[in-house]
């Protein structure tokens, strides 16, 4: 056996020596072997390319249907939202919840919708849906008009700016990139003398905002600061707390008392540790968490761009009167938090109370922002909607995925 090996190899030795190694590989059998091993190496190439595709859209057809399942639920969740804002418009969530606000005349978050809902299963995706007031915070739009120059928002606007270490002269900005003409506000910026110098070039939008990440083309505000990840006193500030909300989550023994349980906690326990809370300024440092662009652009009086004193943040509240301290504002939410304000006039006991502050401040809100958020294996969806309550009308929505 090993004598024929050798025999065998010394003649495929001496024939590539004689003849050269291309006339042996196209000899009958070489001619043979190499087309075997092409038409091996072709459908291996095509084997595994068809299935490296079928693989990828099989993968794509699972996530657009769990894309498009998503965009579905959440259209529902939307609708969830609205009905939980009805039903706290007409006074009628006491009875789902005795310890929930029913007084309709009023907003706070003791109210239905302010409460952390806890995700919902629907068929293998969860979804959660959160709804925030937009009354609370300082209506960009309304900075000025057709009619005026500046209103009463544009000074508590100054006054948050300072607050958190921010350029005074992004307030300038801002008026000039919502009213009509192109005149320059004394530290601010229109399309002729700034925006039409940019690369590329945009103007002002001399009108209502569209939304408020739309305020990120405005000169001074960065994304650094939009975002709140730096700028002004950035990392400076103190005694920091996530929110001044108060108790907003459905914890056990609320259900309980739902369902009618026997195992109750006190409510006197609750109002314990309610009062034991932090309140100060708020973590975040978003814009969008204090500046709303929804409401009323020609009227700055109206309802829709009033400020809620019952859910507006601690840094709100503080920009709110040049008098305004800490310390007051630590007072409001305590008060709040045990009892809403169920007047304006009612927060006279803490600030001087002035027509102005009549004009711009209210006790009930109108325009909400609803985020609802869908989320699978597969999927991951996020949608925002913003609802004018009163006029059922939906102002601007965004989805991504």
């Amino acid at each position: 056996m090993l004598y024929r090996f050798i025999n065998n190899y010394n003649k495929r030795k001496k024939a590539i020596e004689k003849d050269g190694l291309a006339s042996y590989i196209l000899n009958d059998r070489g001619y043979i072997l190499l087309i075997v091993l092409l038409i091996s190496a072709f459908l291996v190439s095509f084997t595994s390319d068809f299935f490296l595709r079928t693989h990828t859209y099989i993968s794509y057809i699972k996530r657009l249907k769990s894309d498009i399942n998503s965009e579905f639920l959440s259209y529902s969740g939307y609708e969830i939202a609205k009905a939980i804002l009805d039903v706290d418009r007409l006074g009628i969530s006491g009875s789902f919840m005795p310890s929930l606000n029913s007084d309709k005349n009023i907003d706070s978050y003791k109210d239905i919708w302010a409460l952390d809902f806890p995700e919902i299963p629907v068929e293998g995706y969860s979804l959660k849906i959160e709804i925030h007031d937009e009354n609370s915070k300082i209506n960009v739009s309304a900075l000025a008009n057709d009619k005026v120059e500046k209103t009463p928002y544009y000074g508590i606007l100054q006054r948050l700016l300072m607050n958190m270490g921010l350029s005074l002269d992004i307030a300038d900005a801002l008026v000039d990139w919502v009213d009509p003409d192109d005149v320059r506000f004394p530290y601010g910026a229109e399309s002729s003398g700034y925006y039409y110098n940019l690369i590329p070039s945009y103007s002002a939008k001399n009108g209502q905002l569209d939304s408020i990440a739309e305020i990120m083309l405005v000169k001074g505000i960065t994304p650094e600061i939009y975002y709140g990840i730096g700028g002004g006193n950035f990392g400076l500030e103190k005694n920091l707390v996530e929110d001044n909300k108060g108790d907003v989550t459905i914890p056990p023994y609320k259900i309980n008392e739902i369902l009618n349980s026997e195992e109750k906690r006190e409510k006197t326990d609750i109002e314990e540790e309610e009062s034991e809370k932090k309140i100060g300024k708020e973590r975040s440092r978003l814009l969008s968490d204090y500046l709303t662009a929804y409401g009323e652009w020609d009227n700055f009086i109206d309802e829709s761009n009033r400020i809620n004193i019952n859910t507006a943040s601690f840094r709100v509240l503080s920009s709110l009167t040049e008098d305004m301290t800490e310390e007051t504002a630590t007072e409001i939410i305590r008060k709040r938090q045990l009892e809403p304000f169920k007047t304006v006039s009612e927060i006279g006991s803490y600030i001087k109370y002035t027509s102005t502050l009549a004009n711009i401040l209210t006790v009930k809100s109108r325009i909400f922002r609803i985020t609802v958020t869908i989320k699978n294996e597969n999927s991951y969806c996020r949608s925002i909607y913003y609802f004018n309550r009163d006029e059922k009308k939906l102002l601007y929505c965004s989805m991504g995925h």
